[in-house]
């Protein structure tokens, strides 16, 4: 509708112009970063949420996010992502389903235009509940685009050398808790 057209310029613009992680980013949100290319060629934006306490720095992290996909869209070469949320090691204790459901909405609603597909590995079956309700609120292209993974089921979605040690895969790459 045209009222949600206007209200995502009217974010674009407000995260393009306030927020700005370029320099000094918190270490914990560096647990959300870009890493290799899936088959398609698309960047793949890695989220591991065991590391963020959401109930203090949810609203961080999201604003976050949406500066990390906006400044990514704005660079040459890279008109959609692939989203890997890692929830390998994540329990239902530090994640919270109020900013699940803000990430996956985020996801399949203001970055629909950019968002290839969003890869969840690892999903605790607690958390099942919680995509239940989510999925009510998405349209039929938006659920297509979500594919749940565990293990080697990952190899289906991403190339094998693009998948980080924190989902088992090659590329040692791993954020380091302070």
């Amino acid at each position: 509708s045209r009222i949600t057209v206007v209200l995502k310029q009217w974010y674009q613009r407000r995260v393009r112009g306030e927020l700005d992680y370029s320099k000094d980013v918190p270490h914990y949100l560096t647990s959300t970063y870009f890493r290799n290319q899936d088959e398609d060629g698309y960047d793949i934006l890695w989220i591991e949420p065991k590391h963020i306490d959401y109930k203090t720095k949810g609203t961080e992290h999201r604003n976050y996010l949406h500066w990390l996909i906006e400044k990514r869209r704005g660079e040459a070469d890279c008109s959609r992502i692939t989203v890997v949320l890692a929830l390998d090691g994540a329990r239902v204790s530090n994640i919270d389903i109020n900013h699940m459901k803000v990430i996956v909405g985020l996801f399949m609603n203001y970055t629909a235009d950019v968002m290839e597909k969003l890869v969840i590995h690892n999903m605790h079956w607690l958390i099942n509940g919680i995509w239940k309700v989510i999925s009510l609120m998405l349209d039929e292209d938006a659920k297509k685009r979500v594919k749940f993974v565990s293990n080697d089921g990952i190899y289906n979605e991403l190339p094998k050398d693009s998948v980080v040690a924190c989902c088992g895969g090659p590329d040692s790459h791993r954020f380091e808790p302070k």
